[in-house]
Parts: structure tokens; sequence; C-alpha cells
């Protein structure tokens, strides 16, 4: 049996203990063991989303032919016809990669990434140079859920390291994809990070050493927020700009006229003009 810290979400076997026993975290999180839930293990049904035991091959609301296999990246039970891993979100529709040589080359220094699970998430790292990889279902979980618990067991989980603006001399700018291998995207995560990261959009985003830990930090906080009013900001500031470049054009077109002339215009004569003179600019 494994019980979880509901701060910190580490986890501990606790098979053999007594209903009631307390135990303390590494957090300093008491916690006390309760009886397992009559349907904890169960799975949901994939064509009816009833809770349905592992062991069972039959739906008993539905009568649907239901068959247990392994995810890909984390290898929890799940049932043929779930479209995503429950506990890892990782997509059931791609299969596992039994060969070892066969792993994701890390993109930064080609070293072999390999898979690891931390809480409901699973990252490739790299053992050499520290880099991690998220593909797209992860990064929904950290940027946008935002849970505390999977954050902290991030933070608690990737080693920190100090973040250079630029690769350092030698290092590759423009990193391929460790899954399909294309040149990915450099840009900036966000206004105030300082982080520039390498996304493909297909696959997923590349973080070198340090990276991931700032960038947690910056959304836990409330980064993102204040990155997106101050980009608002801007544009305005940017937008008020351009149109009094635009009214002190016109006002020096209209002006223009009357110093071709040594005679006042006014009136319709003054008009013309002003239209031919505006004509001439686009002739």
């Amino acid at each position: 049996m494994i019980l979880a810290c509901l701060v910190c979400d580490s986890r501990y076997d606790v098979s053999g203990h007594a209903i009631g026993q307390k135990f303390r975290c590494r957090c300093g999180t008491m916690m006390t063991l309760t009886a397992p839930s009559p349907a904890a293990g169960e799975l949901s049904c994939p064509h009816c989303g009833a809770g349905v035991s592992p062991r069972e091959h039959t739906c008993a609301h539905c009568a649907a032919e239901l068959l247990l296999k392994a995810c890909p990246r984390c290898l929890s039970r799940v049932f043929h016809g779930h479209k995503h891993c429950p506990e890892c979100g990782a997509d059931l529709t791609i299969a596992a990669i039994g060969d070892t040589a066969a792993d994701r080359p890390c993109p930064r220094c080609t070293h072999a990434l390999h898979a690891r699970r931390v809480g409901d998430l699973v990252i490739d790292e790299c053992g050499a140079c520290l880099g991690v990889f998220l593909d797209h279902v992860a990064i929904k979980r950290v940027i946008v859920d935002r849970a505390q618990a999977r954050a902290e067991a991030l933070l608690g989980a990737l080693p920190r390291s100090e973040v250079q603006a630029v690769p350092a001399a030698g290092q590759k700018m423009y990193l391929p994809c460790p899954v399909c291998h294309v040149v990915m995207n450099r840009r900036l995560f966000a206004t105030g990070t300082g982080v520039i990261i390498d996304v493909c959009r297909t696959h997923g985003t590349f973080f070198d050493a340090g990276e991931l830990p700032l960038i947690i930090e910056f959304v836990m906080n409330g980064g993102l927020e204040k990155a997106q009013k101050r980009d608002i900001e801007r544009m305005h500031e940017a937008a008020q700009r351009e149109l009094a470049h635009a009214r002190d054009a016109a006002n020096a077109a209209a002006r223009m006229p009357h110093s071709t002339s040594s005679h006042s215009l006014s009136g319709p004569l003054a008009s013309s003009a002003l239209v031919d003179f505006l004509a001439t600019l686009f002739h």
C-alpha cells in the first residue's frame, strides 16, 4: 500500500502497517493511514466511464469487453480504448520502446534521455548535461494546471544549476527535437524570465539544466499574468505612439500647402491645394 503526502506528494510504502497509524513526511506533514476506499485500484471503463476492477474482462455496467494493457510511458495499468493514460497523460497510441539503444538522444549533448516518473508526470532527462524534455501533456500539467503538489514534486526531483543566457562556447545554438529530429524553435518563455527555451510544436519542449525549476517558480508565483499585463501595456503604449505620429504627419501635410505660396489659401482653393499635394505624395 502506498501513502502519498497531500502537501509535497512524497510517497511511502506502508504495506503491513495498521490502519490509523501516523507517519511524518519528510516535509513535516503528519499523515494518518486510513482504510482504502472500496473503489481503490479500480480503472474506468473506456466506453461508459464506470469503475471496473483491473481483474475484470467485461464491464458490469455496459457489458463491453475489456483488455488490460500497460501505459508505454509510466507502465500504469490501463484499459485498451483510452486515448491517454490517466496517470501520466501519455498518448496510448504510441508504442513503448523496448530497445534501450533506441532511447531519445539529448538535443544538447546527444547522450540518451531516460524517462523518469515524477508524481503524475513522466519527464525525459539527460544524466550528462541535466537537460529535460517534456511532452505537450506534461507542459500543460505544469504550466496550465499549476498544482502545488506537482510543482513541489518536480522542484524536489530536478537539480539546480546556473542558467546561461546563451549557449557556452562550442555548444549548439539550434537543437533538434529528440523525437522527430527537426530543428526546434528558440524563443523567450515569457517576459521577465530571461529563459530561452527550445520548442517543437509537435512533440514538446527542451529545457537546459536549471531552466525548468526557474520556470516552475515563475509560473507558480503568478509570473505569467504579470508578463501578460506588461506586454499589453507595451502594446498600448506603442499604439499610442503610432497614433501620435500619424496625427503629426497629418498636421504637417495640412500645413505644407500654405508654405508653398505667398498668398493665403482658404475655402475651396485651400482644399484643392491640399488634395493636389496629397496626390503628388502617392504618385
